[in-house]
């Protein structure tokens, strides 16, 4: 079984004219399918990619991207998404670990990072292709002037012809945005996006042929590459593909200009969107049918207030780059109920909560927090690259061990509790970051965005420390004695933030997600 097989197919099937838009453009399924085959031909007849390579693939979003992407497990390939500002010391990192033999890279990046790509020993120079026919510097491989020379001559009647690599079990890669470490290769096999398409893209949310997509997460996110390339392609739905990094104004742009029917977020840009409300007009928003949140928590403050603006509910959804993609969700047609909430499991994904750090223990008792456990669907799933030791402890027959906090409610549904790898312990007793930081935002409209996590006191003993990103220029010290107050009022005093610092901004790594570690040490304070 090829994935790339049964995406060539739908392509064709649907033939949806408008399949994907991009920079006023628009390609046909059927265009973007000969433009899959001819890519897949070049590569298998020009270049000296083999099954089982792996391929780095550090590209703006764009048509060259999918085309590239689906291409290279036509072959048996493994193509390895990563985001295209990736710093010179996790490429390095990366190329070294996953043993990558090309890449396909813009060439603007690829002029930023030639160094580190050709320092590399498993890297073919004659596999280093640059995305862009005016590129000549350093005696790069020129890309795309050589396919267009080759695409001339191909004879598109062959496509039925094309035979796809059968004998490779891996698909894709995904590197985990290494929050907590060095990020982890996931090795995904050609079932895990067809049937997460189906389940939770067709069946959960209804995703078809008359939706226009738009995923603002990008696709070296697996988010993104859910939103943007699996669900359209395979479901025959329109996708706006934009290689612009997220702003507002573009934002706006694409969906003045294209009207999606379908809009993939994270809670920082609903955020965002809702902090500058008046710079939407009523219209902007009514041709979307359905939001959708996932990437991290999604605080119900953010869904009462767009509720209350836009008339409009926002989907949260939890997923993760080991499960390929979203498999828990909140039901769209009623507003969540309780902060956090998480719905319930996707059809095909069973769920249960573990107590913390004993995974043989279930834990029994509604509202009992405990570790977040998913079974996917048969066929789908993965494992890390070369991590023997961290396979034994995050996949025990057939379960992932999410390092999610999550408990279950009497009705069925979920609550998210934050991240297990994230609690610290004061006098020996347990504090969840998450529940304090919720409190704050729940209570406090000022507040834009919070962190908690600790810092060690002069006494080698860790204390809690809140940071804080103000909507507004409110004092700084009426606020703080305000949150000091009501965090009292809630919590016991082993709980509460020993220091608050004001901050312009929270750092966050290349997927968008809040970086805590050794956060008071990379912050200018506000």
């Amino acid at each position: 079984m090829n994935i790339s097989s049964n995406i060539i197919k739908n392509l064709l099937l649907h033939n949806n004219k408008n399949q994907i838009l991009y920079d006023l453009n628009s390609l046909s399924g059927k265009e973007i399918a000969k433009e899959i085959i001819t890519l897949a031909t070049f590569f298998r007849s020009t270049t000296k990619f083999s099954n089982g390579d792996r391929v780095i693939l550090s590209m703006n979003d764009s048509p060259e991207f999918i085309y590239s992407f689906i291409a290279l497990i036509s072959i048996g390939c493994i193509p390895v998404p990563l985001n295209p500002l990736i710093q010179e010391s996790e490429l390095e990192y990366i190329l070294k670990d996953s043993k990558a033999t090309g890449i396909i890279i813009d060439n603007h990046q690829y002029l930023r990072l030639y160094q580190v790509i050709h320092s590399s020993s498993y890297i073919i120079n004659d596999c280093v292709l640059v995305n862009n026919p005016s590129v000549k510097e350093y005696g790069s491989i020129n890309y795309l002037q050589k396919y267009l020379s080759f695409k001339k001559a191909f004879n598109t009647s062959l496509i039925s012809e094309f035979v796809y690599a059968e004998n490779n079990p891996v698909a894709f890669w995904q590197y985990t945005s290494g929050t907590t470490g060095n990020p982890k290769a996931v090795q995904h096999g050609h079932y895990t996006m067809l049937t997460n398409t189906e389940l939770f893209a067709q069946k959960t949310l209804g995703i078809g042929e008359d939706d226009v997509i738009i995923s603002v997460p990008k696709m070296f996110f697996g988010y993104g590459l859910g939103n943007s390339l699996f669900f359209p392609l395979l479901s025959g739905a329109t996708v706006i593909i934009d290689e612009k990094w997220f702003s507002l104004e573009n934002l706006k742009k694409n969906i003045r200009l294209y009207k999606p029917t379908v809009i993939f977020g994270t809670p920082k840009i609903y955020s965002d969107i809702l902090h500058n409300y008046e710079s939407f007009s009523e219209n902007d928003f009514s041709s979307v049918r359905l939001f959708v949140s996932a990437g991290s928590s999604l605080q119900h403050s953010i869904i009462k207030e767009w509720k209350s603006k836009f008339d409009k509910t926002i989907v949260n959804g939890i997923g993760s780059t080991e499960i390929g993609h979203i498999f828990m969700c909140s039901n769209q047609v009623k507003e969540n109920d309780e902060n956090s909430s998480l719905g319930t499991p996707v059809t095909g994904y069973q769920i249960k909560i573990c107590e913390i750090d004993k995974p043989d223990s279930v834990v029994e008792n509604h509202e009992e927090i405990g570790e977040l456990c998913i079974f996917p669907p048969e066929k789908t799933l993965s494992s890390y690259w070369q991590q023997e030791n961290t396979n034994t402890a995050k996949y025990k027959n057939g379960w992932y061990f999410s390092g999610d906090l999550c408990s279950k409610k009497e009705d069925g549904t979920y609550v998210y509790h934050g991240r297990k790898d994230e609690l610290f312990k004061v006098n020996g007793r347990w504090v969840n970051p998450l529940e304090i930081e919720n409190t704050v935002l729940q209570n406090f409209h000022e507040v834009r965005e919070c962190a908690v996590t600790y810092f060690v006191d002069d006494d080698g003993l860790e204390k809690p420390i809140l940071y804080i990103v103000r909507k507004t220029d409110i004092n700084k010290d009426l606020l703080s004695d305000d949150i000091q107050k009501k965090l009292a009022e809630n919590f016991s005093s082993y709980k509460l933030p020993t220091r608050t610092h004001f901050l312009n901004t929270l750092p966050r790594n290349s997927n968008g997600k809040v970086i805590k570690k050794g956060l008071e040490n990379n912050l200018t304070e506000a």
